[in-house]
């Protein structure tokens, strides 16, 4: 099938508006087409770039309004079927606005930061203006160095982007970004302290530094701290936190608990369900742990803040038995 604009168009008149002026027969196009600029955009183009490539205004129209192009977010257009991503978007949101730059949650889900989808492309603009659909403006500064680019479209960087994100997503959802990022090694707590260090005052700083103070210890999260805390009224000593542990594969992983002297290792189950694939990671990185020659102890959250005591029992009588298997 393919698209052809009416014999006649109001803007084809004469200048006395009297009868049609003589024109071309609009070219025809086929239904997969689009303008050859996609091929550089992710696959998007506006409606504008559409009618330079020559098609007509009542041609572009036509094909929104039977559903053969889509609109992606603000002017930004792609064929229908095409399978949006958070890259889509982000070239979506510059040619929509060529001078901003994605941030917040649309940079995060660009680096592949566990971070929702809240339904918004989230763009810093240099001057303000009114949202357009779900793209949502921002003004706040930024530095030269803290942008790059995801394909054509400004973004803020990794490293920009988790600060952004520390700060102004909720107090869960931050702190699961905080751990993801640090038990990852891709982000530092010196990192995040030399960020604020270097951004006094910006909105946010409350909640990123409460997040280097749960971290200190070396604590990911409520469950962890709260393990500590046992450990520390117990008594028990000669352990290290959040610690590397590696097989002759590699890195497994980072122990929430090592007591390196008889290699043992506590781990700990956060308080939120963490999903079929959070407890396959667990078992097969359990099984590594074990097969390395390390034994390990599991605790819920339900073990930690309802049998505490038995949480004490249980690593003393492992402690023992294991100095006793090394004397």
């Amino acid at each position: 099938m393919t698209d052809r604009a009416p014999a006649h168009h109001p803007a084809d008149r004469d200048p006395a508006g009297l009868r049609p002026a003589a024109r071309l027969p609009a070219a025809r196009y086929p239904a997969g087409w689009a303008p050859a600029v996609a091929v550089r955009q992710a696959g998007l183009f506006t409606g504008a770039q559409a009618v330079a490539a020559g098609m007509t205004v009542a041609q572009v129209r036509r094909r929104r309004q039977t559903g053969r192009w889509v609109t992606v977010v603000g002017a930004a257009l792609a064929p229908a079927g095409l399978e949006l991503t958070p890259w889509h978007l982000a070239h979506g949101a510059w040619l929509s606005w060529p001078d901003a730059v994605v941030c917040l949650g649309t940079a995060a889900r660009v680096h592949r930061l566990p971070v929702p989808d809240d339904g918004r492309v989230h763009v810093l603009v240099p001057s303000p203006r009114a949202a357009r659909g779900a793209l949502s403006p921002h003004q706040f500064a930024v530095r030269p160095a803290d942008v790059s680019r995801a394909g054509r479209a400004p973004i803020t960087t990794f490293a920009r982007t988790l600060f952004d994100c520390i700060g102004r997503l909720d107090d869960r959802t931050s702190e699961h970004l905080v751990i993801w990022a640090l038990t990852r090694e891709l982000y530092s707590r010196e990192e995040l302290e030399l960020a604020l260090a270097q951004r006094p005052r910006r909105w946010g700083n409350t909640r990123r530094r409460r997040a280097l103070a749960d971290t200190r210890t070396g604590a990911m999260g409520p469950a962890e701290r709260r393990l500590h805390a046992i450990l520390t009224n117990a008594g028990i000593t000669g352990w290290l936190a959040d610690v590397p542990v590696v097989d002759a594969d590699g890195t497994i992983g980072r122990a929430d608990v090592l007591f390196p002297a008889v290699g043992l290792v506590i781990e700990v189950d956060g308080v939120a369900y963490h999903g079929a694939d959070q407890f396959q990671g667990d078992r097969t990185r359990q099984n590594r742990l074990v097969n390395a020659g390390l034994t390990v102890l599991r605790f819920t959250w339900q073990d930690l803040t309802e049998g505490p005591t038995e949480v004490v029992r249980q690593i003393t009588t492992a402690l023992h038995r294991l100095a006793d298997t090394l004397s």
